[in-house]
């Protein structure tokens, strides 16, 4: 067996391809997920875009199917509880629907787990420790790996870093409850004023209104949750990515200031390094074959 079919389903784009044994993507597509999250039948959605490359490659020459997905799992990964940008997504095994509908194995993991991985491994970067990653996308996506393996806790739903209440804040969140601070510190929340209030692309908001009070809060606000882990966890590494910072004009100097001012002197805020992800756009699924491995090699 050579390679890894591998899917990502993100609250914005879906990406598939295959993934090769050196970890290389050597077949990528991507799509909006409007098409996936609007189809009845999510198996046969996949299966569709899957099939062509089962038949090209063969069956045997696959180890697994991995997913990463935009979704609160349960802790054996076996079940998707709840994905606020993807309907009819919540409270199904996706990997039990596809292994009978392949035949084939699969797993599955929170994308911003498996692009953790995946930087983590395209940086060089040492996993001996706490490494945090903070993905600042159609949500507030957040991951932690210690001594390289993914922290997933108790239950499965660790680093859920988006959904922690924020004070004075009523409005509902998809997730199912109130006050989440993604609500005003994600890509949803840019795209709201772009379209309502500055008339403009979303990916252009930071060139044309970066220094609009409204627009600089959603940096102010992703980096005191950014702020609040760090202090908590005095990582030895931050991972920064995510659509939003890879938009062009993010203000990477002001948010790692407001970062840094909220930091206990003299440490983390002298000690704590950041590094900016690599952006590759086939991350979240090399990570998923990453994961796959990890999974195949511990026997479960």
């Amino acid at each position: 067996m050579d390679y890894y079919l591998t899917v990502e389903i993100g609250g914005t784009q879906l990406r598939y391809g295959v993934v090769n044994e050196a970890f290389e993507a050597v077949e990528f597509e991507k799509e909006p997920n409007t098409g996936f999250s609007e189809a009845k039948d999510k198996g046969e959605y996949l299966a569709g875009l899957l099939n062509p490359w089962i038949k090209k490659y063969g069956k045997a020459n696959f180890h697994c199917i991995s997913l990463c997905l935009a979704s609160l799992l349960n802790k054996e990964r076996t079940v998707n509880y709840n994905s606020p940008n993807i309907k009819g997504l919540d409270n199904i095994s996706l990997t039990g629907i596809l292994e009978k509908r392949l035949g084939m194995r699969a797993f599955m993991e929170r994308d911003v787990n498996t692009v953790l991985l995946y930087e983590i491994m395209k940086g060089n970067i040492d996993p001996a420790g706490i490494v945090i990653g903070i993905f600042l996308g159609t949500g507030l996506g957040n991951a932690m790996c210690i001594d390289g393996k993914i922290y997933i806790g108790a239950s499965g739903s660790s680093c859920e870093l988006g959904h922690i209440p924020t004070a004075g804040l009523d409005e509902a969140c998809g997730c199912g409850k109130k006050s989440c601070i993604e609500l005003l510190a994600s890509g949803k929340r840019l795209a709201e004023l772009a379209k309502n209030k500055y008339r403009c692309p979303v990916d252009k908001i930071f060139t044309a209104h970066g220094k609009e009070p409204d627009v600089r809060s959603v940096v102010h606000m992703a980096a005191i949750a950014t702020a609040t882990e760090i202090t908590i966890l005095d990582p030895n590494c931050v991972i920064l990515g995510g659509g939003v910072m890879e938009t062009a004009g993010f203000p990477f100097d002001l948010f790692e200031q407001i970062v840094r001012e909220n930091l206990r002197i003299p440490n983390p805020r002298q000690s704590v390094k950041f590094v900016r992800a690599s952006g590759d756009p086939a991350a979240g699924i090399v990570g998923a074959a990453l994961n796959a491995r990890g999974k195949l090699l511990t026997g479960y």
